[in-house]
């Protein structure tokens, strides 16, 4: 039998980790300091010349496909993002940096609380201080020299150009199989949405990022940890399990275990390395600002986090995942997984199940967390669905292990 254990509390392991870990909150700190730094004069001009331009009115306008549900953009959670950004320097630097304040809202849309605070009538200042806004960092650094509607346009150039990136890499290193399985899977879980929102974009840059270092032969373990603490960092829960399910199908992919088990075992480690580097991320936000600062973000953090995975006075965990399977096109999905059955039952590959039950596992995550953060996952399932993109390129990547792709070529040559 193979002997796949791999001893995860050796001291010098560990010692490792926490020095990275050490230097990502340093570099997160400082990227936060940064953007504070960055001249106010600028960023609000641009800022007020995206009002004017009108592109944040509507909350949740369609892009490209405006009768389906699937497809809504998120300008309500953008107008906070640039709301943050404009009013950061507001109450001076620990509170800008750690607890990023920005105009309430209540009763007032987002849009309407950045209108009227950019018009000198923002009424009061409130606090979202749970989360470190790694985005609203980047977009205060961005609005420098852009407005929001070209930020808009070289959010789309980067996510397309790491697309081109990612897929080019998995096609030549790990085989078209993967490749096709998992921009397949982005493709009809609408990704490119995504790429036009400063909400959605950071977690498709990073699962794109992470997909790339794994198939360039970064240490996968290494490089979960790693993008588990991105993903906390900039990432507002759209998500989570899109930057995590992504890399594992990549690594399950070219895992040359024979060995089911181990094959699982590798994954598993990945996996709950990215959700000590995902969750010591949150915790030491909370930590560094209720210190740092007059609020307990402690508290708040941890009530809000009882609040994401429960509240189902109203419905059941059962009620969302069924929410975020129903958004999936199954009707574009499901022909594709058939003929890849029947071209399994026609061309069967013995030797293709061990890596098929490598990498079906990975599937559940994505369902795993809508039982998980049940409340989230059915308020917001018109976002949060694409975390399913895993689900389906993992499964299309298991189904396709089993066909022997080399009988199938010779019958080709036959014809």
């Amino acid at each position: 039998m193979v002997d796949c254990q791999v001893n995860l509390l050796a001291v010098k392991p560990l010692y490792r980790y926490l020095i990275v870990f050490v230097a990502l909150i340093a570099t997160y700190l400082l990227f936060g300091a940064g953007a504070y730094l960055m001249p106010d004069k600028a960023v609000q001009k641009h800022v007020r010349r995206t009002l004017e331009m009108g592109d944040m009115r509507e909350d949740q306008p369609r892009a490209i496909l405006p009768t389906r549900l699937q497809t809504r953009m998120d300008n309500f959670t953008d107008a906070i993002i640039l709301n943050q950004a404009y009013v950061m320097r507001i109450e001076g630097f620990r509170t800008g940096v750690l607890l990023v304040p920005r105009w309430g809202e209540v009763p007032l849309l987002p849009y309407e609380a950045l209108r009227d605070g950019v018009n000198g009538e923002g009424s009061y200042i409130r606090y979202y201080a749970r989360y470190w806004h790694g985005n609203t960092f980047l977009t205060r650094y961005l609005l420098v020299f852009y407005d929001y509607i070209d930020i808009r346009f070289l959010l789309y150039i980067v996510s397309t150009l790491l697309m081109l990136w990612c897929g080019v890499s998995l096609w030549r290193r790990q085989g078209w199989q993967t490749a096709v399985a998992v921009m397949f899977g982005l493709a009809v879980c609408y990704a490119f949405v995504m790429q036009f929102s400063m909400q959605f974009a950071p977690a498709l840059i990073i699962a794109l990022v992470g997909m790339i270092a794994v198939s360039h032969g970064c240490n996968p373990s290494q490089t979960a940890f790693v993008v588990g603490s991105l993903t906390c960092y900039f990432d507002l829960l759209t998500a989570p399990m899109l930057t995590l399910g992504a890399l594992l199908v990549v690594q399950a992919s070219m895992d040359s275990e024979e060995n089911v088990w181990c094959g699982w075992w590798n994954s598993l480690r990945s996996a709950l390395l990215w959700v000590v580097g995902y969750g010591g991320t949150w915790v030491m936000k909370w930590l560094i600002a209720t210190v740092f600062t007059d609020e307990n973000v402690i508290v708040d953090g941890i009530k809000n986090t009882l609040g994401r995975t429960s509240g189902l006075d109203d419905f059941t965990r059962w009620d969302a995942l069924t929410a975020n399977i129903e958004l999936l096109p199954l009707k574009y999905i499901a022909p594709i997984l058939a003929v890849l059955v029947v071209l399994a039952l026609v061309h069967f590959n013995a030797k293709g199940w061990r890596k098929a039950m490598q990498i079906l596992p990975i599937a559940l995550l994505p369902w795993v967390w809508y039982l998980f953060a049940a409340n989230h996952s059915y308020w917001h399932n018109w976002f949060t669905f694409r975390a399913q993109a895993v689900t389906v390129a993992a499964m299309m990547l298991a189904v396709a292990q089993m066909v022997d792709w080399n009988r199938l070529k010779i019958k080709k040559r036959e014809l």
